[in-house]
């Protein structure tokens, strides 16, 4: 074999091994790659989620620092209470201050304003959704793009009319006016949120209680509302 093809050969074997190399540093390196981007970005998401939760807690850890207070520390800027005390919780349970002389009565009228506002809010966004998409009414989206087009109107602008109405029905310093009014306010919304979840019920379960004899109240009472 002459010299010139022993040189080739060995040329040839070189380059034959230098492929494999070639390919396994691209792997590694790439691998590398791969686990540096995914730790940079747990990295990241982990300090975003830090960064969330002090932002959440803040206000609240805040609001339990006011509240272990003394009166004349509130505005004292330090991060701990330097004499913490249960006394904001004796004043307002014992009413012991003029701007908490009725706190109990202002609560109970929260709570059941609450209460009122949920259920009818509730029963008509339930009632109204169920006729929408399960009693397949002719052209029912209408109701629904109605009612949420009641958002466009700015509610500052319907509080003399709704005052007008609520005086003229006897509603006037009356618990039920607020109840009435935020319940006229909340419906659209919770007709739109409840359609859209309604939608995620199969039909097959009506078509079933159908078959059974149910009516259309038993379906709403027992399928749909507890679903």
């Amino acid at each position: 074999m002459s010299t010139t093809a022993r040189t080739n050969t060995s040329f040839a074997r070189a380059q034959g091994t230098a492929k494999p190399d070639v390919r396994l540093s691209k792997r590694l390196h790439s691998k590398l790659f791969y686990r540096a981007q995914r730790y940079g970005a747990e990295t990241l998401a982990i300090a975003f989620g830090v960064v969330i939760a002090i932002w959440s807690l803040l206000p609240i850890y805040n609001m339990w620092m006011i509240a272990l207070d003394s009166h004349d520390d509130v505005f004292s800027g330090t991060i701990w209470p330097a004499h913490p005390s249960l006394e904001s919780f004796r004043v307002v349970v014992t009413q012991d201050f003029w701007y908490l002389a009725k706190f109990w009565h202002q609560f109970g009228n929260s709570f059941y304003v609450g209460l009122g506002v949920m259920f009818l809010t509730l029963m008509i966004g339930s009632l109204a959704s169920f006729t929408i998409g399960r009693m397949r009414i002719k052209h029912g989206w209408l109701l629904s793009n109605a009612a949420l087009m009641t958002y466009v109107i700015p509610a500052s602008f319907l509080a003399i009319p709704m005052y007008s109405i609520m005086q003229k029905y006897g509603l006037t310093n009356n618990l039920w006016s607020v109840i009435l009014a935020l319940t006229t306010f909340a419906t659209p919304y919770a007709i739109f949120i409840f359609s859209q979840y309604g939608k995620s019920i199969p039909m097959e379960l009506d078509e079933s209680a159908r078959i059974d004899g149910a009516n259309p109240l038993q379906i709403y009472f027992r399928i749909y509302l507890p679903l």
